[in-house]
């Protein structure tokens, strides 16, 4: 992974980590894997 996907990865992670009107359960290896697998979607 790229520094750069690697830190859009951190973004998301903390972003959706703080959000506050619903409790989400994320791991961030299960983000990775996701994230990874759009950008070789495409």
């Amino acid at each position: 992974m790229t520094p750069k996907s690697e830190h859009l990865v951190n973004l998301i992670f903390k972003k959706l980590k703080t959000y506050k009107n619903k409790k989400i359960f994320l791991e961030k290896d299960s983000l990775n894997k996701f994230i990874l697998c759009l950008f070789k979607e495409n």
